[in-house]
């Protein structure tokens, strides 16, 4: 009888409170996984199916290996390729994600848009220094115990371009996507949020416009809030556009952390408040809802758990990103409480062999 690699990897299912239906889908999809594996070890396939599944459960280093199978295996698998991109950067090892995502890049010609912002570890200027850290273009938000920072991001005008701009390229293209949430696991509340939204990087216009932006103010600011350090080694690696209409499913998101709450978090209010219901965040640990005005950019942590107050009429547009520092991998804010221990282990490795 064949031995299922489950021990070897550290795959361990906790999962009591699920329904039984989706309880037996888990403990499923990790037997089948492990099977695949075990019965037919040279199925790159497999292995990255593995590798994921590991992801999913923090168990960093063996999903590293398996992805790292698989790409051996099967070397034009680029989901694979990305897969453990996405590993590596949980771990902190920004270098080794880069290589990855080139050697996708490789694959299918098209650049991943994580290397596409401004100071992405693949583009020219990331060896640059960033800009100085300018306390006086943001300012913690009253009540937040300054975990929370706004900042004059754009004006109105900009601001309706950048709608507008949005609306043409999707109309250009079909319509607005819906797919499932980025970094969200199938199953989850996330999972029932299908937002209409698009990726920045996908429209030239929009790309140059948000680096600008980002390099004039962005960083200033974000460096002010979290150190000299981070503002060094910040990695935008996801930027979307939002379009909330009140509709099921597309008003908001309840009670959650951004991307398990490895980084930092940034989001701009890209209508005027006067063409939508509802719409701002909500902190849980401060009990605060924060509205910002059109053109504020809304930045924090993406461990504070936090919420959308529901967009319950007109049309709310805004743009998200997430960003990851390896020094706060390692070392996050004292206030920060829902975190991933794994990644916080790895992202010392890295940084220590480093």
């Amino acid at each position: 009888m064949l031995a299922l690699p489950t021990l070897a990897f550290g795959l361990q299912l906790r999962l009591p409170q699920l329904p039984l239906q989706e309880l037996a889908n888990a403990y499923g999809s990790a037997a089948q996984a492990c099977a695949t594996v075990a019965l037919a070890p040279s199925d790159g396939a497999g292995w990255r199916r593995l590798g994921k599944l590991l992801h999913g459960k923090g168990r960093l280093e063996a999903a590293t290996l398996a992805l790292a199978r698989a790409t051996d295996l099967d070397p034009s698998d680029s989901v694979a390729w990305i897969d453990l991109a996405n590993v590596h950067r949980s771990s902190g090892r920004f270098d080794e994600a880069t290589a990855a995502l080139l050697a996708a890049e490789g694959v299918t010609g098209t650049r991943d848009q994580s290397l596409c912002y401004y100071r992405a570890p693949a583009s020219a200027a990331a060896g640059d220094l960033p800009p100085a850290p300018c306390r006086a273009l943001g300012d913690p938000v009253a009540g937040s115990s300054e975990t929370v920072w706004t900042t004059r991001f754009a004006d109105a005008e900009e601001c309706a371009w950048v709608i507008r701009t949005a609306e043409a390229f999707n109309a250009a293209r079909g319509g607005w996507g819906n797919p499932p949430p980025r970094y969200a696991p199938a199953g989850t509340v996330a999972d029932n949020v299908r937002a209409l939204h698009m990726l920045v990087a996908d429209c030239p216009e929009l790309l140059e416009w948000l680096n600008a932006k980002l390099a004039a103010t962005a960083w200033p600011v974000l460096g002010a809030q979290f150190g000299e350090v981070a503002a060094r080694e910040m990695w935008l690696y996801d930027a979307f556009l939002l379009k909330f209409d009140g509709a099921p499913g597309r008003r908001g998101l309840g009670v959650h952390v951004d991307d398990d709450g490895l980084g930092l978090s940034i989001n701009l209010l890209l209508s005027d408040p006067s063409d939508f219901e509802g719409g701002g965040t909500f902190f849980e640990d401060a009990d605060l809802v924060v509205s910002p005005q059109r053109g504020e950019l809304v930045s924090h942590h993406g461990g504070l758990r936090h919420a959308s107050v529901p967009t319950t009429g007109g049309t709310r547009y805004i743009l998200v990103g997430f960003l990851r520092v390896p020094s706060l991998l390692v070392e996050p804010p004292s206030y920060v409480t829902t975190y991933c221990a794994s990644s916080q282990a790895a992202a010392a490795a890295a940084l220590t062999s480093g």
